[in-house]
């Protein structure tokens, strides 16, 4: 006898007015069923507290892991090799298989990175812009593409890299003539955040660069003296640029191509830097 048969039947017996212990007998006489009175008044609140249809809940848990086999190692492995990603980045081209299933992977691998002098982050004030074209971040870096010095601007809501530059040199007229153009492609933002650098001017607000900023309609915002943080999302793009550049060929439009469409961004729940910066809704 099925276990919600019984449930019925022992409902039926308090219905006709039997307490707990006198049911406890009869179910036991005519059914064989075994039962405890504190089983009963369970079942008693548990009708009484919500809608029951005498049937237990499934015990089928709700997530069910996915045996790790050697083709989806393999397949870790090559994206791995391929786009240098970590766990996070790689989980969500494999259906199922959580970021923790692939880092046990690429550790069995030898494919990890851990920093050992690695400290805990300084707490700080999260902040992003609501539009793109609202705020575009742009900075030098030290590192060299093709022996040359390395320029990117990305936009601060969508993190999009709108150019990244390979130049010889690195002046004011250089980096405004670079602006000009990208202003042509994808139109002029309304604010410009750099740190105090002397191409941007130093910290005096009537600089050359300040002016042609002016000029075309733009507010030049500075970070504060030995302030990182402020333009952290420029920083952190050239963190992944030196970690990831190497798996592009050392090609930078191929990287800018990669990190703006197929790879997955953190900061943007998972979505990539292009589904943001050219979506409609966010225009508004």
């Amino acid at each position: 006898m099925k276990k919600e048969d019984v449930r019925k039947e022992y409902f039926k017996l308090r219905i006709k007015g039997h307490a707990n212990g006198q049911c406890r007998k009869i179910i036991l006489a005519q059914f064989g069923y075994e039962i405890n009175v504190r089983t009963l008044r369970r079942w008693t609140n548990r009708m009484n507290n919500s809608e029951w249809d005498l049937t237990d809940k499934s015990k089928r848990p709700k997530t069910i892991h996915t045996k790790i086999n050697s083709e989806i190692e393999e397949k870790i492995r090559k994206i791995r090799k391929q786009t240098g990603w970590g766990e996070d980045k790689i989980s969500d081209f494999i259906p199922n298989i959580s970021h923790k299933i692939v880092n046990k992977v690429l550790n069995k691998h030898g494919l990890t990175n851990p920093n050992p002098n690695r400290k805990k982050r300084i707490k700080y004030i999260r902040w992003q812009r609501e539009h793109p074209n609202s705020l575009w971040q742009m900075d030098t870096s030290d590192q060299k593409i093709e022996g040359k010095y390395c320029f990117a601007v990305i936009d601060d809501c969508s993190r999009y890299c709108v150019g990244l530059f390979a130049l010889n040199s690195v002046s004011t007229n250089i980096i405004i003539q670079i602006l000009d153009a990208l202003f042509k492609f994808h139109g002029k933002p309304r604010e410009i955040l750099t740190d105090n650098g002397s191409i941007f001017g130093l910290k005096s607000k009537h600089s050359k660069f300040d002016r042609a900023l002016n000029r075309r309609g733009i507010r030049h915002i500075r970070t504060a003296i030995h302030s990182p943080t402020t333009s952290g999302k420029i920083e952190r793009f050239f963190q992944t640029l030196d970690k990831e550049f190497p798996f592009c060929n050392k090609d930078a439009e191929l990287f800018r191509m990669r990190y703006n469409h197929f790879r997955p961004h953190t900061s943007l729940k998972r979505k990539r830097p292009a589904e943001i910066y050219f979506d409609f809704s966010k225009l508004f």
